[in-house]
């Protein structure tokens, strides 16, 4: 199989003894753990946005006719130029945090913050959620509204929060930036999504370090047969190939 993380390590020569061993299984934990999920629950946040906003999924689709048109994709190249886009996209974030409550923190000295003692040591969980849902800082909350990024009195960048803070800051939140900014705008330029008629469905999410929105229905169509003969196009230079599955399942139940 293809080299992974583990083996690079472990050819390099740690995995020696017991403490070594932890460090490289709970490394690999962490980058599978960090790249698996995370930008997968946002990209769902996005498209139960749009199922539920066609409003916003149509002033998306405008920008992005006008500013590269329907003879292509966007590119990253295009971002400055879509600023609409962009407020989606930072919508998404603060609307639903991938991970509401953060990763826990560990106060490293006796500190005192807002007149509370926090001794060295204490477990510390900054409540992401709670501050992207600040009823101060955004006007209603609750509401998917990238309109909120925009005009000369814009509210705080959700990216500011939504990746954590410190030393456990996300260290893939510029590669998952990128990831999920992508695949909004190629989905907004490709296709249109919808709410199937006549059935009633809740915005609701799950619990956890990650959390997702809750199973709901959705129909997704090419906007016209040039974004399916794109849609096409990508397939063909980009075949899909086997994944690395098989030898993981393999390897967990031998």
């Amino acid at each position: 199989g293809k080299p992974s993380y583990v083996q690079a390590q472990l050819e390099n020569g740690l995995g020696k003894n017991a403490e070594e061993e932890y460090n490289v299984k709970w490394a690999a934990g962490s980058l599978y753990g960090g790249g698996a999920d995370t930008t997968v629950s946002s990209v769902d946040c996005f498209f139960l946005a749009m199922t539920f906003h066609p409003e916003v999924q149509q002033k998306a689709k405008e920008e992005i006719d006008r500013v590269v048109g329907t003879d292509r994709l966007p590119t990253f190249s295009d971002r400055p130029n879509l600023p609409y886009v962009d407020a989606v996209m930072k919508e998404v974030l603060r609307w639903h945090p991938v991970a509401p409550m953060g990763l826990p923190h560990v106060s490293s000295i006796d500190d005192i913050f807002n007149g509370y003692f926090i001794p060295k040591g204490s477990l510390v969980l900054a409540n992401i959620w709670g501050i992207l849902h600040n009823p101060d800082v955004y006007h209603d909350p609750e509401t998917f509204n990238p309109e909120r990024f925009l005009g000369p009195n814009p509210e705080p960048d959700s990216h500011t929060y939504a990746f954590g803070f410190g030393r456990r800051v996300c260290p893939g939140r510029e590669l998952a930036d990128a990831s999920v900014w992508l695949s909004v705008a190629i989905c907004l330029a490709a296709f249109d999504i919808s709410k199937p008629d006549g059935k009633e469905q809740h915005v609701r999410f799950t619990p956890g370090i990650i959390s997702h929105p809750e199973h709901y229905d959705f129909i997704v169509t090419p906007r016209s047969e040039k974004a399916a003969a794109l849609i096409r196009a990508v397939e063909d230079e980009h075949p899909f190939t086997d994944s690395d599955a098989t030898s993981y399942l393999a390897t967990v139940q031998a």
